[in-house]
């Protein structure tokens, strides 16, 4: 029998949630079938078998959250344990049917932890009763997430004070990040005594609700796991801009002459396209801009891949064009299309997220005058792109209308300055003002 364990997903992963289970117990597995849609920090994905046999015990059910490396299933031959479900839901009963359930609960923990558990005494197992205290067994009786265990070790906490949010009740990250953000903003003041400490300590359920006439849905794990990137993107990485204005009047002429000459049936090229392309030669001529920084150490990147921001249902999606700066505009206008068509499907594979060094976002479609955007860690600059206007512009004294763009690029100032990101904008500009230099 061969587990099947939680992949790494994305470069950035350290957790995922099951979704949705593909296969039910019993289904025959083939080597490529998809078992589970898996939410991660960029996207949902699939989840796939690279073992045959029959799908025997689903250990983690939809909803749950595990660490990569954990098992979720198993397959192997012959019949599956149609007895999991009520073996798994029987440890979150309590009175009598809690006193059978508490030996299912400490025979399913890990072996090192059942260990702690047991006692010369055979038979001693079935005495444990259901919740016991946290000095004594809190690894056994208290559903947490290891993550969220091995936080609470290393801060010192102990989890019975905190209500997890969890399927079933389980402790997961958010809630001991959301307690230690408490912890930290709460002003330092006499302990007070058991009484006060119950009334005036707030506890998730004290919480303002909503309105009577708001709508309130659940934030997808995609749409959380979002959010919490980029808070820790503007709180972590210490933010700059720098605009400028590009006259498009030529590469929009060139785009032109380009989807003439390609037929019914080619690819056609986009604005981004070529802003992309710009952008990955400027990168081949300012190299600091293709890095990104650890600790004390920048590491400058020997590729240049460009991500592109793609706005998909569950939020955003950054998927990537590698080794950008050595295609062509068709062929990155060619994979862009695919990329863009699988982010709003819902099937990017983890390969197609990995990897980016720049980023690229472009609201240029939605009438947008200008805008700044969120850098996409580890990456150390993203160039925001706006609407093209007609406007009048001075040459030889007379006026004449032209294609005007206004970029911005957000930079780490921890990596790069003003005169740095001042200078690659130029080239950036500089390219498409020139356009037959993108196809050289």
């Amino acid at each position: 029998m061969s587990e099947v364990n939680m992949p790494r997903l994305s470069d950035t992963m350290q957790e995922g949630t099951i979704a949705h289970w593909l296969k039910k117990l019993g289904d025959e597995i083939k080597k490529g079938d998809i078992l589970a849609e898996i939410e991660t920090d960029k996207a949902t994905m699939d989840l796939e078998a690279y073992e045959e046999g029959t799908l025997q015990k689903i250990l983690v059910q939809e909803g749950e959250t595990v660490p990569i490396g954990q098992a979720v299933a198993l397959i192997g031959s012959g019949a599956a344990d149609q007895t999991q479900a009520q073996t798994e839901t029987s440890d979150a009963k309590t009175g009598a049917d809690g006193a059978a359930a508490a030996p299912t609960k400490v025979a399913s923990l890990p072996s090192k932890e059942a260990n702690t558990q047991s006692s010369p005494a055979q038979g001693q197992e079935q005495s444990l009763p259901v919740h016991s205290s946290a000095q004594s067994t809190d690894r056994g009786t208290i559903k947490a997430s290891p993550l969220a265990r091995r936080i609470a070790e290393e801060h010192n906490i102990d989890l019975q004070q905190i209500q997890g949010t969890g399927p079933g009740g389980r402790i997961v990250r958010d809630d001991l990040e959301d307690f230690l953000e408490h912890r930290s903003s709460a002003p330092s003041t006499p302990a007070p005594t058991p009484v006060a400490s119950a009334q005036e300590v707030p506890t998730p359920a004290a919480q303002p609700s909503a309105p009577p006439d708001a709508e309130v849905s659940k934030l997808s794990r995609v749409r959380l796991l979002i959010a919490r990137r980029l808070t820790e993107s503007k709180q972590t990485i210490p933010h700059f801009y720098v605009s400028s204005e590009i006259d498009m009047t030529d590469t929009l002429a060139l785009r032109q002459t380009f989807n003439a000459t390609a037929g019914e049936e080619g690819v056609k090229v986009t604005v981004n396209d070529m802003i992309v392309k710009a952008c990955a030669l400027a990168l081949e001529k300012f190299p600091e801009v293709n890095s990104t920084i650890k600790e004390d150490q920048l590491i400058q990147y020997k590729h240049i891949n460009v991500g592109i921001a793609v706005d998909v249902p569950s939020g955003l999606v950054v998927p990537v064009i590698r080794d950008t700066n050595n295609k062509g505009v068709r062929s990155i206008a060619r994979e862009a299309k695919a990329l863009i068509a699988k982010a709003r499907e819902n099937k990017l594979a983890p390969v197609d997220l990995e990897g980016g060094t720049f980023s690229v976002s472009n609201l240029g479609m939605m009438d947008v005058s200008e805008f700044i955007a969120v850098i996409n860690p580890p990456q150390s600059a993203i160039l925001a792109i706006a609407s093209t206007k007609k406007q009048f512009v001075p040459i030889d004294g007379q006026p004449v209308i032209r294609d005007l763009m206004t970029v911005t690029m957000s930079a780490d100032h921890r990596i790069l300055y003003g005169a740095a990101v001042a200078r690659f904008l130029q080239e950036v500009k500089r390219l498409l003002q020139n356009p037959y230099s993108l196809l050289g």
